[in-house]
């Protein structure tokens, strides 16, 4: 995995060209004006926290995986599925099989 340190700190000679909106060259012209940072440290930086972010984003666990190991822990030992859906019948049957007249 990649780290932000890696990525922004490790500046070599590696020019780039990429084209912006207008709106967004704009929006980073102001950026720079009003913070003082140089357009080149504001591009590197915003680059390396998004490859970053996109990394973490990639690499986590999804909700199935997460949960995986509990999915289908509401089956009784007979294998009765969907426990949950059914609860109300399954109480009234072992109070009645408890309390059988």
């Amino acid at each position: 995995m990649i780290h932000l340190n890696d990525l922004y700190h490790k500046v070599q000679a590696m020019p780039k060209s990429l084209r912006l909106g207008t709106d967004l060259e704009k929006t980073l012209d102001r950026y720079c004006a009003e913070t003082g940072e140089t357009k080149s440290a504001v591009i590197r930086q915003s680059l390396a926290e998004y490859i970053v972010r996109r990394q973490r984003k990639r690499r986590a666990p999804s909700a199935w995986e997460l949960g995986k190991d509990l999915f289908g822990a509401d089956r009784s030992a007979a294998g009765q599925g969907n426990v949950s859906g059914r609860i109300k019948t399954l109480i009234r049957a072992k109070l009645r099989a408890k309390h059988h007249r």
